[in-house]
């Protein structure tokens, strides 16, 4: 008996739906587009629906292809300018704009600046037969509402689907900078290679990934008036930084702002106020030189210095530092050189002060957070500063990020050169410092402060009310910008907006946080 040969169906067209391996699916192919487009546009279908998916192809036109496209467009709009409408009229004023416009994408195009590709679109819908039905005809309701032009003929899906595996689907010429409007390429969007979930780009709805370690400088500052967001973002994206990129997250919290997340993160929690140290102790990694300044820096925090003041003790700290000198040199040399000086720095060496110098640093290694809640408002400039030393002489060697809350209490003229000398070492150190504070114009007032600007790659600014002009040329603030720092950006109620500025990016990010990692960072759990 011959044996019969037996022929498996693997796909077969019903009236308005595909069957292909027992499951149906039907296609809507998209052949035109408006220019502009709802912010949603390109993830309303597939994210409201889990039935329906986006199918993008993006071929680049060849040379000579994109000026046969541009010759062929200017001379039928030519053609219809040609004495068949009159002057003023809508259609006629509409087609000079569309002239005026190709003729200068053809000009963008000879010298380089611009390129067009050939973007095609479809949607593919699965399910049931009735349910696919009625999410089909929705959802060409809903593109032609919206300016989208589908195709809707009957039995098209096999030929949709065949288009789309060849590479030959029907296609709408675009240059690259309004596809950038429909899908986040080219501009509008940063995935950078393992790094951390920021926010999304409020410009395209495009997600924006940050490896600060990819950037001249991996510092950043976060600026913007208080209850707008400052710490909601920073917490947030330290949590995350910590899960996805595994640093050492260290603190110097002023304001006892951030206790939750370093009990989430299973930090040391640090006193200073009750610890003995020894706070003038040479930096290795710092010059002669630097180490007298920061040390000078520090006792000028504590004390009021006089010009001879500080000249004497600058000579004493260098030749400390020169020779190898102890604390008991330091203090007979101040004594015999200028009595009035010492008498002002003696608690440092026989009073209430003594324990900055009697004792051993603390160890820092590991996540901490600095707690200098209960220091008096005047006294911080100098927690501020030392807490910054014992982090920075701390020997850590994995990556680690080092957040300094309310940081314009170290711009002050005797701190600000120490902040600016650890900003410049930190990166040798595998550190990166995260500067808040409560306006970008705090950073604008000297060089100093300006040069602290200068070295951070990335910047985060909320909500200011009061933009100078210095503030204003270093962002290149225009009335726009302007206008969304004063009134747009900040923290709604919901989630919050923000001027995101670093090397090769700019734009506005959508600061939000899931509701299972807000919990973990207000510490109303540990995991």
């Amino acid at each position: 008996m011959e044996a019969q040969s037996s022929t498996v169906i693997k796909s077969f067209q019903k009236e308005d739906y595909l069957v292909r391996k027992g499951k149906a699916i039907t296609y809507i192919e998209i052949k035109d587009m408006p220019f502009e487009l709802r912010d949603n546009f390109k993830l309303k279908l597939a994210t409201e629906n889990p039935q329906v998916g986006q199918i993008i192809q993006i071929h680049p036109v060849p040379e000579r292809n994109t000026w046969n496209l541009l010759n062929r467009e200017l001379e039928k709009l030519f053609l219809n300018l040609t004495g068949k409408q009159r002057i003023g009229d809508r259609e006629t004023e509409n087609h000079k704009i569309m002239l005026d416009n190709l003729n200068r994408l053809k000009e963008d195009v000879a010298s380089g600046k611009e390129t067009i590709v050939k973007y095609s679109m479809a949607y593919f819908i699965r399910g049931e037969p009735i349910k696919l039905r009625r999410t089909k005809k929705l959802s060409i309701n809903y593109l032609r509402n919206i300016g989208v032009r589908p195709v809707v003929k009957i039995s098209c899906d096999s030929r949709v689907r065949n288009q789309i595996i060849e590479g030959k689907l029907d296609g709408i010429y675009l240059n690259v900078a309004s596809a950038a409007h429909i899908i986040p390429f080219n501009n509008g969007y940063l995935f950078q290679s393992g790094g951390t979930f920021y926010g999304i780009d409020e410009l395209t709805n495009a997600p924006v990934f940050i490896e600060r370690s990819k950037f001249p400088s991996s510092h950043e500052l976060v600026v913007g008036m208080t209850g707008f967001g400052k710490s909601f973002f920073v917490k947030t994206t330290m949590f995350r930084e910590k899960v996805s990129r595994k640093v050492r997250i260290k603190i110097i919290d002023p304001l006892d702002e951030y206790k939750s997340l370093g009990e989430a993160l299973g930090s040391t929690n640090v006193d200073l106020m009750n610890l003995k140290m020894s706070m003038l102790e040479k930096v290795e990694f710092l010059t002669v030189k630097e180490n007298v300044d920061r040390s000078l820096a520090l006792l000028m925090s504590l004390f009021e210095l006089k010009t001879e003041d500080r000249g004497v003790i600058d000579t004493a700290l260098t030749i400390m530092y020169e020779k190898g000198e102890n604390l008991q040199f330091l203090q007979d040399y101040i004594r015999k050189q200028r009595i009035e000086t010492y008498n002002i720095i003696s608690p440092l060496f026989e009073g209430s002060l003594r324990k900055f110098i009697s004792g051993e640093n603390p160890d820092l290694t590991g996540d901490i957070v600095m707690n200098l809640g209960n220091v008096p408002k005047r006294l911080l400039p100098f927690y501020m500063l030392l807490s910054l030393d014992l982090i920075m002489r701390s020997h850590d060697s994995d990556i680690t990020n080092l957040v300094i809350d309310e940081a314009h209490y170290l711009l002050q003229d005797d701190t600000v050169g120490t902040l600016e000398r650890y900003l410049r070492h930190a990166r040798h150190g595998n550190v990166s410092m995260i500067l808040i504070s409560q306006s970008a114009n705090d950073f604008t007032r000297s060089k100093s402060t300006v040069s602290v600007l200068e070295n951070c790659s990335i910047h985060v600014l909320l909500k200011h009310q009061n933009i100078t002009r210095e503030m204003a040329e270093f962002y290149n603030i225009d009335e726009k910008l302007d206008d969304f720092l004063r009134n747009g950006a900040g923290f709604n109620g919901k989630d919050s907006l923000a001027m995101l500025k670093m090397p090769g990016y700019n734009s506005i990010l959508r600061i939000r946080s899931n509701p299972e990692e807000m919990r973990i960072v207000n510490g109303l759990r540990k995991d």
